[in-house]
């Protein structure tokens, strides 16, 4: 217990083993639950985001569908697919942060384990916040990829009528998963600043001050 007990504490602190024991009891059971959603988030995040990067029904139509990697689509009135032979630029922006989104996830998700086997505390929180931090960057970058995917789609007058398939909605849950996961690792330094906001202060006092009234 001697590591985590050195774990954020002053050194002119006067009862720091209370402080450090107070501090691994708050996280063994008030933060381990989230702990463990998401690891759960991570792990439906990562499948979705594989099957929607290998799916292909992103796009589909009368007698047509294409994939996030597919350029060929139907043009209006014509009954042979168009095949460009490059891909446009957003295209080529889609799917690299959709598969830049699932690398790290992979890489953090790693460290979400390496938390969860870990012993020393200060370690324990280090993995959590780092793969937290991941988690967000990854929802960032495939909320993005999915926002251009479309606005590129309609941009492009000349493709017959079309609607977004399971693909496309496979990479929302993604992005979804990985928030939740994002905030599941990091929602204690998320409480611990919140404190530090004088709102919140101000809140927090004024519902205590209610307390303590009601209670006289």
């Amino acid at each position: 217990m001697k590591n985590f007990l050195k774990f954020k504490t002053g050194e002119n602190s006067p009862d720091l083993r209370k402080f450090g024991e107070e501090y691994y009891l708050r996280e063994a059971k008030l933060w381990r639950p989230f702990r463990i959603g998401g690891i759960a988030s991570i792990g439906l995040a990562l499948p979705f985001s594989m099957g929607s990067i290998f799916n292909a029904y992103w796009l589909y139509g009368e007698g047509f569908n294409a994939g996030m990697w597919d350029s060929c689509y139907q043009p209006l009135n014509f009954t042979v697919r168009m095949c460009p032979e490059k891909r446009p630029h957003w295209q080529n922006a889609v799917i690299g942060l959709m598969i830049f989104a699932a690398s790290i996830g992979f890489l953090a998700a790693i460290l979400a384990v390496l938390g969860v086997c870990t012993s020393p505390l200060p370690k324990k929180i280090y993995y959590f916040h780092s793969a937290g931090e991941i988690f967000l960057v990854c929802a960032m970058a495939a909320t993005i990829a999915l926002v251009i995917y479309p606005a590129g789609i309609e941009m492009d007058k000349s493709i017959a009528s079309h609607y977004y398939g399971s693909g496309y909605g496979l990479g929302w849950g993604s992005a979804f998963f990985f928030l939740c996961a994002a905030l599941c690792m990091s929602l204690d330094d998320l409480v611990r600043e919140s404190a530090k906001a004088k709102c919140c202060r101000l809140c927090f006092k004024r519902d205590r001050s209610d307390t303590e009234s009601q209670q006289v």
